[in-house]
């Protein structure tokens, strides 16, 4: 199976900076909240709503306002091979989280800490069972809006997410330094439906053949909220390593619950598409201040 409509809004991203250099936001509570920074925060009533990069793969083009903290954690998640794979392994993270701050009413910085890792690599004919325990990288990374952060102007926004991950994990980690540029974006077709799509661009790190290589996982993203409370989303997800020219499919689903303006509890399932691809559940949930 194979997403062509991923490859055609790849495309369609790629040409959006341009877009968005011949745009600019002109309405008046942007104005009013580019007068706020990190050491100013933004007062509470003129905070837009939550929105989190999580707990899909797609990110969100919004940032956190200035002055602002968010904090997201993927609280746990259950990652296994396929069954009948020729090398079965299973994966438990817990509390992988991201510490976000609002520097101005654009931009934000955030810290990614993979905090726990569990691996099992079961026994095969040729090897023994294996595993390993953990905490894993941490990674810097800064998010700019580049439309529609608060404009009334336009349906759609547009981010810029730059980052790199340090090898600070051991074994637990990438075993080098990894650097990314994913652009985000969101359309939003009235108050209940949105779309989001992400191209990234991922230089990773092979630990075993010690040397970096290039990768892409782009997405697509449909939520609806049924309720002000409740929303729903699913997620196609195709990852290419550039090396094997091999792609891998998956589709994530699952609900989002909203306590308050200020509080995210979700849960959900990715399910394979393709039979390298692994499968997963998570649960997490985010909290603003």
């Amino acid at each position: 199976m194979r997403f062509p409509s991923l490859l055609v809004l790849a495309a369609l991203l790629g040409a959006l900076p341009t877009i968005v250099s011949a745009q600019t936001t002109t309405d008046s509570l942007t104005a009013v909240k580019s007068r706020y920074s990190l050491f100013r925060p933004l007062p509470k009533s003129l905070m837009r709503p939550l929105s989190a990069d999580r707990p899909g793969v797609t990110e969100s083009p919004f940032t956190v306002d200035a002055g602002h903290v968010q904090f997201e954690t993927d609280l746990a998640r259950h990652i296994s091979s396929r069954p009948g794979a020729e090398e079965r392994q299973r994966t438990i993270r817990a509390n992988a989280f991201v510490l976000k701050m609002g520097l101005s009413n654009r931009t934000d910085v955030q810290l990614f800490v993979d905090a726990y890792e569990w691996n099992r690599t079961f026994a095969t004919a040729d090897q023994p069972a294996t595993s390993s325990r953990g905490f894993g990288d941490l990674t810097l990374r800064l998010k700019h809006n580049l439309l529609g952060d608060d404009s009334t102007e336009s349906a759609l926004a547009v981010g810029l997410i730059g980052f790199v991950r340090l090898p600070t994990g051991g074994r637990q980690g990438a075993g080098g330094t990894e650097y990314g540029l994913l652009l985000p974006a969101t359309y939003a077709f009235a108050d209940s439906w949105n779309l989001s799509a992400q191209l990234p661009v991922l230089l990773n790190f092979d630990r075993d053949a010690s040397q970096h290589y290039l990768q892409t996982a782009p997405s697509i993203n449909l939520d609806h909220s049924f309720a002000p409370w409740l929303t729903g989303f699913v997620e196609a997800v195709a990852q290419h390593d550039f090396r094997t020219k091999r792609w891998e499919e998956a589709l994530n689903v699952g609900p989002i619950f909203f306590v308050g303006k200020n509080i995210q509890l979700d849960f959900g399932r990715h399910f394979a598409l393709t039979r390298e691809a692994d499968r997963e559940y998570f649960v997490g949930f985010v909290i603003r201040r």
